[in-house]
C-alpha cells in the first residue's frame, strides 16, 4: 500500500516542529534552535487561530512541550559547562 503524500500546508508546518523538537531532545539540547523551532511553530498558529483537526491539535501539543524540553536542556547544558568549566 502506498502512502499518500500530504500536501496539506498545515500538516507539514506541524510536523516539521514535531520533528524540530524531538532533535532537540535526542541531542540533548545542544542546539537551542531545534527547541525554538518546535515552540514557533504552535505559537504562530494558535495566534494566527488557524483551524486544526484534533489530530493536528495533537501534534501541535506535542511539539510545543518538547521544544520546551529542548530548551530546558540548553539551559541545563549550560548550568553544567559553567560548572564543570575548570574541570574540563
Amino acid at each position: 500500500m502506498k502512502k499518500k503524500k500530504n500536501t496539506d500546508p498545515v500538516e507539514k508546518l506541524l510536523s516539521f516542529a514535531f520533528t524540530m523538537s524531538i532533535i532537540g531532545i535526542c541531542t540533548i539540547g545542544i542546539c537551542p534552535a531545534f527547541g525554538a523551532m518546535g515552540i514557533a511553530v504552535p505559537i504562530v498558529m494558535k495566534q494566527k487561530k488557524a483551524q486544526l483537526t484534533p489530530q493536528q491539535e495533537r501534534k501541535a501539543n506535542k511539539a510545543l512541550i518538547g521544544g520546551i524540553i529542548a530548551l530546558c536542556l540548553f539551559v541545563v547544558d549550560i548550568i553544567l559547562i559553567l560548572l564543570f568549566k575548570d574541570k574540563i
